[in-house]
């Protein structure tokens, strides 16, 4: 998605009536795909590959046809039909217990090691796989990404040792050149970073190659400097998501995920290829066609059934040892499908979650001013059936294995974050709202607790038992926050897509947390907080969840999670409020004995908080302390140098990715230390008598010193 664009047309979405009709469909009304039975006849009950090029060939001439048929197909009744494979055939494991360990799908080992992972200074989702991000650490170095640029700090001798341009510069005297031109190439944005021993992986989109660019760098740890090894292209659409990242590591493996239209596929020339970049007058002379990312016999049928599919693609890419002589080489299997998506990596295994929810649109159908009371407010309805929930197949796709395996399931996960492997089971927060009449994110969402046994993954795509899926207390609310902590799952939501604080003149708010043991998922606890929640993290074994009562701050409850879930602890920060939503944004570190640190970014104005995606000026760094017993404490905040003040030196200028769409703020805690990011300036900070206080502040745009 083009990123200029995406705001548009996520206010549309919000905007528009998001329900089906609950009455039968009118002459006007195409028959949705999950209904339509003739999209049978291009749905597979097995998980297989396409055999040649010729058998994908005929697969996107049937679609044509069938789609050709549908524009002239009008609905004549009310039918409800969920997809094919789910029609038929016995459900997996009518009791999860029951299902049967790892290896249900064959293996086929791969090259490439499983190197142990190092411990990571982001917040991630799940220990051993790291995420792409703005800000990382090798050996004593942290690194930031910004501006195209990678940034090297040593933070022994608190010096920038080195500040690497991520693009490439054109010698300005190059024959041809107009005065409108520009003196460098590359993406348009570079958003990810993630490390695997010395070498630094940078993500980023260019609309001129319509592709994600690999740039690989190296760290010498002697000298802090960085050098480039080589850059990739693979063809894609924009990756960016607001929520979930491109990237991750585990090991020594680089997972990328890369969605693709299908027309993309109709032309052989035109399908995604991974080629070494090379410079433009170099292009003229050297063939950089490179190679096919993936062929047809890579490309797994849909289970699903879709008139509008699109080719999922997920990269395995061994990095161990990697040179600059060698080239990047990517394993890629793909899938098609819907084109609604969740990745989620585990240490095992990589998942997609792809659902028909995203298929049907429901603003195009009539009826939906039937789903509201004569006030405008949405109808309190019974909770769905399994069979108006949307269909959904989940992926499971080993990281040391070639062969998939997948599973039918319904509705979907409201992120990546809903989502967990632990001790040979995949569960996850499932979103249950019905798809057939509904309004859209007004609704308070229904919820269900998925877990199966990873071994019930298989080639033959058969539903999961409707006992695999355990009904949840609704919040109440229509938008979800949620994170998993081991043997639990808490979340808890608001009513408001953004995470801004209610106005002056809003009832105070409140909200229900639901804290699900995940052994016992029917003794779901469900616990009142005094605030809204626009964000739920982990902390230590813990939970905190942030929000706002009203307009004058934030509020940070604390939840224990042992034996039972309960409320440890609350704190008040007085005008302030977060000002970034990524889970990236969020870090904590707690020690053997329960002391912990947390920070996060805030701004003192509540008209600067609405966490904007793009929003790139400066935030603060507000910290607390957390005891052993869990008393959460105010520590203050780490004051940033005010957007209109902000003064980089005069020989630094931004030429690329000047805008922040990952956020430009982090707290970070390394060794002992603490530090963070704010805009252009790296701080470091010690507490000191229980507040926060500055000690370094170095300045990322000034001058590298000289040796």
């Amino acid at each position: 998605m083009v990123r200029g664009l995406l705001t548009l047309g996520m206010a549309a979405s919000l905007a528009a009536c998001a329900s089906a009709p609950a009455t039968p469909q009118t002459a006007s009304a195409p028959l949705p795909a999950i209904d339509d039975k003739r999209l049978d006849q291009i749905t597979s009950p097995e998980l297989v590959p396409y055999a040649s090029e010729g058998e994908f060939r005929a697969y996107l001439r049937s679609l044509e046809r069938l789609r050709d048929r549908r524009e002239r197909y009008t609905a004549r009744s009310s039918e409800i039909v969920v997809a094919a494979a789910m029609q038929g055939g016995d459900p997996l494991c009518e009791k999860p217990e029951d299902c049967p360990g790892e290896g249900g799908v064959r293996d086929v080992i791969v090259t490439g090691s499983r190197a142990a992972a190092p411990t990571s200074i982001t917040n991630v989702q799940t220990a051993g796989v790291d995420e792409g991000d703005i800000v990382k650490q090798i050996g004593d170095y942290l690194l930031v990404l910004q501006d195209g640029r990678i940034f090297a700090i040593n933070v022994k001798t608190m010096q920038l040792t080195d500040r690497a341009d991520v693009y490439r510069h054109l010698p300005p005297d190059r024959p041809g050149k107009q005065r409108w031109d520009k003196d460098f190439e590359g993406a348009d944005w570079y958003d990810e970073m993630l490390v695997q021993d010395d070498h630094i992986i940078v993500t980023a989109y260019s609309y001129n190659d319509d592709a994600t660019e690999m740039s690989i760098f190296k760290l010498d740890q002697a000298s802090g400097k960085v050098a480039s090894e080589g850059v990739f292209l693979i063809t894609s659409d924009d990756y960016y998501d607001v929520d979930n990242y491109a990237t991750r590591i585990v090991g020594d493996t680089l997972v990328v995920y890369t969605p693709y239209a299908l027309d993309q596929f109709e032309e052989r020339d035109a399908r995604p290829i991974l080629r070494r970049w090379l410079p433009e007058a170099e292009r003229k002379t050297r063939q950089a066609r490179g190679t096919p990312l993936l062929d047809a016999r890579s490309i797994y049928k849909p289970e699903l059934r879709t008139d509008d599919p699109t080719v999922h693609a997920i990269s395995l890419c061994p990095l161990g040892g990697f040179d600059s002589k060698r080239s990047l080489e990517c394993r890629t299997t793909g899938f098609v499908g819907p084109r609604k998506a969740e990745m989620f990596v585990s240490p095992e295994a990589v998942y997609l979650w792809t659902s028909a929810f995203g298929d049907r649109e429901w603003w195009h159908l009539p009826g939906c001013d039937e789903d509201q009371a004569e006030d405008g407010a949405p109808l309190d309805r019974p909770r769905a059936d399994r069979r108006d929930v949307a269909p959904g197949a989940l992926y499971r796709l080993p990281i040391g294995s070639r062969a998939p395996g997948v599973v039918g399931v319904s509705g979907a996960p409201y992120d990546h974050l809903s989502m967990d492997e632990r001790d040979g089971e995949f569960r996850a927060l499932v979103d249950w709202r019905s798809i057939r009449c509904r309004s859209g994110y007004a609704e308070p969402a229904q919820n269900a607790f998925l877990k199966i046994r990873t071994g019930v993954f298989d080639t033959i795509f058969q539903p999961v038992a409707d006992s695999a899926f355990t009904p949840l207390p609704s919040t109440g609310k229509a938008i979800v926050e949620n994170r998993f902590a081991d043997d639990w799952l808490v979340f808890g939501g608001r009513n408001g897509w953004s995470g801004d604080p209610p106005d002056p003149d809003t009832p105070p708010q409140s909200s229900k947390v639901v804290a699900v043991p995940v052994k016992r998922p029917k003794d779901a606890l469900v616990i009142d907080v005094p605030h809204n929640i626009v964000r739920t993290e982990r902390v230590g074994n813990d939970v905190i969840v942030n929000g706002y009562r009203d307009d004058r701050g934030l509020n940070l409850t604390l939840i224990g999670l042992g034996k039972d879930a309960h409320i440890l602890s609350s704190a008040f920060l007085p005008d302030r409020y977060e000002s970034e939503g990524r889970s990236h944004a969020f870090n904590s570190i707690v020690d053997e004995a329960g002391n912990g640190i947390i920070g996060l970014p805030t701004v003192k104005l509540s008209a600067e908080s609405r966490r904007w995606w793009w929003r790139s000026d400066t935030s603060d760094l507000s910290f607390l302390t957390k005891s052993p017993t869990g008393q959460l404490a105010d520590a203050g905040a780490l004051a940033a140098t005010p957007a209109d003040q902000v003064e980089t030196d005069a020989s630094y200028i931004c030429e690329v990715s000047c805008i922040d769409w990952y956020g430009n703020s982090r707290p970070v805690f390394l060794n002992g230390r603490i530090f963070g990011l704010m805009g252009t300036s790296l701080v470091e900070a010690r507490i000191d008598g229980d507040k926060i206080r500055e000690i370094a502040r170095i300045d990322l745009t000034a001058p590298l010193p000289q040796r």
